[in-house]
Order: structure tokens, then C-alpha cells, then sequence
């Protein structure tokens, strides 16, 4: 007999049936939710302390039964039970507890929850741990804000919340926990002797305690771990032209590409910081990225043809914890430093004394006193003296560096209304005479040299010259 073609509906009704028979058997458990209590780092006591469990199981197909068991840390079964569940509807929740004995092993202990949705059919498991002890204490750990970066907490230094550690306990178990609202976290409970506790260092903070180290909890009492952490911060500014030469960064004053910066400094406890060195950006930026709390200075190094206008050194920049150190400005101006209209000019005077007068062969001493006359700073004030020829020096003269004849004294910066008296000592060379004339200059940035000459005569019996002709 001819059979024609399957209708439409008979051919999607074949194909629906052969997917059907093709699936597995209805989907499988949702899920366990095993708790325990308490919970490493905390522990129980052998011999007295009770662990307590509670799970629920939710699931989609036909329950058969769940079990329970405990093991030790040697992998045996010290608890175990099993219960028919068939036909019981989702979710099944029960509690249970476990109670070591006096001899039980110390360490880390499991708690297993086993769903079969029919008979030998495993269906979903979940596993909790929890640790047996023989004494138990208290653990705490600080994590705080080291402002000042001197690896003690003093007051109004804030405590750090959500700060991660990672605890290993004396049975070498670990565990995790994190700092509350205040920085810290206290554990009871816990098993006494000595842990390891280890800080999750976060990349945007830097330990200054040891990140790692050990602590001991006596049996009943407290032990702690106290760590701190600082925010590394920056100190910038900026290299600028300063065109109207007032030491200070005006609208419109471009910056300078290319000095070099080094940065030295100490932290707490007299720490020396490694120097480092950068160019300014080409806007005349500059940034020492990631610093320590300390005391820091930076120094610049004058392109040549240039003239600072400003100190060649900023010092006493102090770093704290996340607070950088903005607008350390240089400012630099072409040239040797002549005063440019629309700026201040440093106003530092020299006087030079001797005596009036001296015989030949003596010996005597001049004095020269700088002073700034200015309202501001003058900055890089040196002294120079060229000794005359009639001249002889006892000494090279305190603070001072002699090279061809010529004495120098950097003086250095001076504040407003400083003075500074330098002394020379000299002899008359012999064969001298009539009037000896010694001139000592004062330069500084911005200032022009100013000279001032002592006048010394000499007196006493004219040298009386040989007769004939050399000898010999």
C-alpha cells in the first residue's frame, strides 16, 4: 500500500519527540548552602567545644537522601549520617553539630553534605572546614595610616578599614580576614600559639611595617599584629622663564624643557633617600612620582646662559602620607642676570677695611662686610679678592678657596637684612713702597658687581739699594 507524505504537524511532532527522548534526565540541583559555626580563623575546643552545622538543599528533581559526615585531619570518618529524604519537596534544611573528644587530632577538620536525587546517584556536594584546637585566645590586627611614615601608631593616625590579611594559624592552617570600620578586626576563639599573619599589600599604598610576621596568642589572653601603611605622594613644580624677574611664576611665563632636577631627602629615623634625577617635561613640569613620608629637598642645575631667579635648591619639603608637594617652582632668566625692567633688583653692599697704615714686612688684617640692604633673599652671593702684588697671604683665609692670586668666598643665600664679615691676613712684602690699594667684589644674582677698596700707605725707612754689580 502507497503511503504519502507526513502532514505537517505528524513530522513536527516526530521531530519533537526525538529531542526528548535525546535529553538527559531533568536538570540536576540547584545547589547546597552548607554554613558552619564557628568559622577559622576561630576554632573548638577538644574535649568540650561543639561544632555546629546547618545546610539547605533546593533542587528540581526527585529528592532520595542526603548525608552528613565529619572527618579529621587525617582523613577519617570520627561522624557520619545519612537520611531518606523520597519525596520530600525542596528545599530540605537541617542543622547538626560535632563534638571532638578529649583525644581527638588537633588541626583542620571537613563537614561534607551529600544530595542523591535517587538511590547511588550523587547529585550535588558541599565541603566546610573548621579547625580543633587544645587552648584557644584572641587575635587581633591593626592596620592603620602612617602619616609620618615612622612605623608607630601615634595619635590621629586613622585606622584602615577592609584591609585584607591572610592568617596562617599553629596548626599551619590558613584563613582569611579583613579590618572593620576602625582598622581593625578581633578574633575569639582562636587556637593559641603562634600565627603568621601576612597583609594583601595594596598597589597604591606602601608597607613600612614589616608586611609580613609572627605573632604569638597566649592561651586565654590577646595577642596583636600591628602594621602601617603610607600613600606614596609626589613633590612637582615647575622650571619657568621668569621674565619680569620677581621669583615668582606669572600668567604668561612659559616654562623651561630640559633641567635637570635631583631630588635627595631623609625619612624617619634618619633614613637616607636614594637621589634621583629628572629633566623638566617640555611645559617646564616636573614630578618625583611615589614618595615616602620625609623630609626632602630638590636642587637645580642652571642651564648655561641662564641665571636662576629663585633658590637653586628648595629644602625642608616635607612629605606625609598621601599629601604631595605641589608648586616647588625654579625660575631662570637668560643672560648673566642683569636686572630686567619690571623686576626687583637685590641691593647688597660691600665695605672693605685695612689699615691706614703699615710697614713693609708687617703683617695686618683686612675685613670685608656684606650686607642685604634688600627686603627679599638675595640669592648666590660670592666675594672675591685679588691679592695685589705687594702682597703676601699669611693664610688662605677661613671659608675660603685661593686660585691665581684671586681669594673666594662663596657666601651663598643671604635673607633680608643678613650681614657677613670675612678677614684676611696679609704681609707687606719687604721692598714695598708708598700706597697699596685692595679691592674686593660682591656679586649676586641680579646684581651687578659692587667693589670696595682699602687704602693702606706705607711708612717707615726707604729700602736702601745696593751698590756694584752681582757676585759670585
Amino acid at each position: 500500500m502507497r503511503r504519502g507524505p507526513l502532514g505537517g504537524w505528524r513530522r513536527l511532532l516526530l521531530v519533537t519527540l526525538a529531542a526528548v527522548m535525546a535529553m538527559p534526565a531533568v536538570a540536576s540541583a540547584i545547589g547546597i548552602t552548607l554554613n558552619r559555626a564557628p568559622a577559622p580563623p576561630s576554632a573548638i575546643q577538644r574535649g568540650g567545644g561543639t561544632q555546629a552545622v546547618d545546610f539547605s538543599i533546593t533542587y528540581q528533581t526527585v529528592a532520595s537522601s542526603w548525608s552528613l559526615r565529619f572527618t579529621d585531619p587525617l582523613s577519617a570518618i570520627v561522624q557520619q549520617e545519612t537520611q531518606s529524604v523520597a519525596g520530600v519537596p525542596s528545599p530540605i534544611n537541617a542543622q547538626r553539630t560535632f563534638s571532638p573528644s578529649a583525644a581527638a587530632p588537633l588541626g583542620r577538620y571537613r563537614a561534607t553534605v551529600d544530595f542523591f536525587s535517587s538511590p547511588g546517584t550523587l547529585e550535588s556536594s558541599a565541603l566546610v572546614v573548621f579547625d580543633v584546637a587544645d587552648q584557644l585566645g584572641t587575635l587581633q590586627v591593626i592596620k592603620f595610616e602612617d602619616i609620618n611614615g615612622n612605623g608607630i601608631r601615634e595619635s590621629g593616625e586613622p585606622g584602615v578599614p577592609g584591609w585584607t590579611f591572610r592568617l596562617t594559624n599553629p596548626q599551619q592552617n590558613g584563613s582569611v580576614i579583613s579590618t572593620g570600620a576602625d582598622g581593625s578586626v578581633t578574633v575569639g576563639s582562636v587556637p593559641a600559639g603562634v600565627w603568621t599573619v601576612e597583609e594583601v599589600v595594596d598597589p597604591l599604598w606602601a608597607a613600612i611595617t614589616p608586611p609580613v610576621g609572627q605573632v604569638t596568642v597566649p592561651a586565654g589572653g590577646l595577642g596583636t599584629f600591628v602594621a602601617g601603611n603610607v600613600r606614596p605622594a609626589p613633590i612637582s613644580g615647575v622650571v619657568y622663564i621668569d621674565t619680569n624677574r620677581n621669583g615668582i611664576r606669572d600668567a604668561g611665563e612659559v616654562g623651561r624643557a630640559g633641567v635637570r632636577l635631583t631630588l635627595t631627602g631623609t625619612r624617619p629615623g634618619a633614613i637616607t633617600v636614594a637621589t634621583r634625577e629628572i629633566l623638566s617635561a617640555a611645559d617646564g613640569s616636573y614630578s618625583f612620582d611615589g614618595l615616602l613620608p620625609g623630609t626632602y629637598a630638590v636642587a637645580m642645575a642652571v642651564p648655561g646662559g641662564l641665571t636662576a631667579t629663585t633658590a637653586r635648591t628648595i629644602t625642608n619639603i616635607p612629605i606625609t602620607s598621601g599629601q604631595g608637594r605641589p608648586n616647588n617652582n625654579f625660575g631662570l632668566i637668560s643672560g648673566n642676570g642683569a636686572t630686567i625692567s619690571g623686576g626687583p633688583a637685590p641691593n647688597v653692599t660691600i665695605a672693605k677695611r685695612g689699615p691706614a697704615t703699615a710697614r713693609a714686612g708687617a703683617t695686618f688684617q683686612y675685613s670685608i662686610v656684606v650686607r642685604n640692604r634688600s627686603a627679599f633673599v638675595a640669592r648666590n652671593v660670592q666675594v672675591t679678592d685679588l691679592v695685589p702684588v705687594s702682597l703676601t697671604l699669611v693664610s688662605i683665609p677661613s671659608g675660603a678657596t685661593i686660585r691665581n692670586g684671586v681669594v673666594t668666598w662663596v657666601v651663598g643665600d643671604m635673607r633680608a637684612g643678613a650681614s657677613r664679615t670675612l678677614r684676611m691676613n696679609v704681609r707687606v712684602n719687604p721692598n714695598v713702597t708708598g700706597t697699596i690699594r685692595n679691592t674686593a667684589t660682591v656679586t649676586a644674582d641680579g646684581l651687578p658687581p659692587r667693589r670696595s677698596t682699602a687704602v693702606t700707605r706705607v711708612v717707615g725707612p726707604v729700602p736702601v739699594a745696593r751698590a756694584g754689580g752681582v757676585t759670585g
